[in-house]
């Protein structure tokens, strides 16, 4: 049998060699398993040819028939209902009234608005672009810093990769075998952890360097106690009643993660009725949308089974499982290399890509030392944020110049995005450090 070492490198060195010919990236897996399937019997395993090719379909099929994955396209479909509705206006002019009277307080708005949405969305580049477009007008005409500016924007998109319920959560459950109501349990508080170093961050920055955000923004007119209470009733709560139904129908065990899911998505319906948004096109672009995303994610899925199969199959998952168990007696050490490649990664591949590449890798070892899965998927999980921060293929970049003025540089949105990175950096230090504030939740619901 050719040794464990070699498989790996045929085929990672195949499967870059078939990307970067310009397949998408989920066809890429499939093309690479596809060819070591059938050519089987090079690499040592049992099976080859068509028989071969068919186990790898049969592996694909009932990978996708897990139930795991079936709240992905509910979660889609909130999100698609108030990114579609126009909601999000409602509430982030609501936000601006609440925070009227603190520094930077567009910027704090857009990080609100974007932990809000994201939890009712899921989707990271999806939340950037929908803030980068109402808000970028709007604060560069009041004069906030362009670093500023795009941060605050960017920041508050990829919470969205955090917050529960997040699409690449559900991701990295079906693709690690980890329960995903468990991820999105252990995300909560990471997720207002996140959140709150973000919006102190800009509070700190705005007192400091008061040139960032106008002096005239911090309140040009008052705003009583009960207008506040008002729009906050009226705009924000339903929201968060959503977000405390989905979550709670989960944390109490009433139902599982779909039913959960269905719930939140017939109440992002009922919000929209009840905001008189509601119409035939309306929902008819969210079910569309929810296809389309939801397809995309499901191919994703199946692809990357048959990449693990094929690593099974070969023996070369197991093969190196051993190996570094018996060389590397230190867990620390392994999880140090395990994080370190996926940030690695997050330099040149995008977020989906990495979770096929690595998953199949760091599970058997993540098992094999006793390591504690939900809290390595959290930290996973904000890893794969900062690479949306990072050149040369940071995409939240690319989606925040793609929705810019010109005269936003990518040089200004790559500067805002430095102090983000640094606290998610932050923000894993002390996840390790202090693992209960990822796993006091699933530990007290499961």
């Amino acid at each position: 049998m050719m040794a464990w070492y070699i498989v790996l490198s045929v085929l990672l060195a195949g499967l870059l060699l078939v990307m970067f010919s310009g397949v998408p990236v989920a066809f890429s897996f499939f093309v690479v398993a596809g060819l070591v399937m059938y050519f089987g019997d090079f690499f040592g395993m049992t099976a080859s040819g068509l028989p071969a090719l068919k186990q790898l379909i049969l592996g694909m099929r009932n990978q996708l028939s897990n139930f795991s994955f079936t709240p992905i396209p509910f979660f889609v479909i909130m999100g698609e209902v108030f990114f579609r509705s126009g909601i999000i206006k409602t509430t982030l002019d609501a936000l601006s009234k609440l925070v009227r009277k603190i520094p930077g307080r567009l910027s704090i708005v857009t990080l609100l608005g974007g932990g809000i949405f994201a939890s009712l969305s899921g989707s990271s580049l999806g939340n950037t672009a929908m803030f980068g477009s109402l808000m970028v007008p709007e604060m560069s005409r009041r004069g906030y810093s362009k670093e500023l500016t795009t941060g605050s924007i960017m920041a508050g998109g990829a919470l969205a990769m955090i917050i529960p319920p997040s699409n690449q959560a559900v991701l990295l459950g079906g693709i690690a075998s980890i329960s995903v109501g468990k991820i999105l349990l252990g995300a909560i508080v990471p997720g207002l952890l996140l959140l709150s170093m973000y919006v102190a961050y800009v509070i700190i920055r705005c007192i400091l360097r008061p040139d960032s955000a106008p002096k005239e923004d911090f309140g040009d007119e008052d705003v009583t106690v009960f207008e506040k209470l008002r729009v906050a009733f009226r705009d924000i709560v339903p929201l968060g009643i959503i977000f405390l139904v989905v979550m709670g129908v989960i944390f109490t065990g009433v139902g599982t993660a779909t039913e959960a899911a269905a719930i939140g998505a017939l109440a992002s319906y009922l919000l929209a009725i009840a905001y008189r948004k509601f119409s035939l096109k309306l929902l008819w672009q969210t079910l569309i949308g929810s296809l389309r995303t939801s397809g995309m994610l499901l191919i994703i899925i199946a692809c990357s089974a048959g990449f693990s199969q094929v690593l099974s199959l070969t023996g070369a998952s197991r093969a190196m499982v051993l190996a570094v168990t018996g060389s590397v007696t230190s867990e620390a050490l392994v999880l140090f290399i395990m994080f370190f490649i996926v940030f690695l990664l997050g330099l040149f591949i995008e977020q989906a890509s990495i979770m096929m590449i690595c998953l199949p890798l760091f599970m058997p070892l993540v098992d094999s030392y006793g390591i504690n899965e939900i809290w390595f998927a959290v930290i996973f999980l904000i890893l794969l944020e900062v690479g949306q921060f990072t050149p040369p293929v940071g995409l939240s970049l690319f989606t925040m110049k793609s929705v810019s003025p010109p005269e936003i540089t990518m040089g200004h949105i790559m500067r805002g995005a430095v102090p983000y990175f640094v606290i998610d950096i932050v923000a894993v230090g002390i996840l390790i450090l202090i693992p209960t504030i990822v796993t006091f939740i699933p530990n007290i619901t499961f």
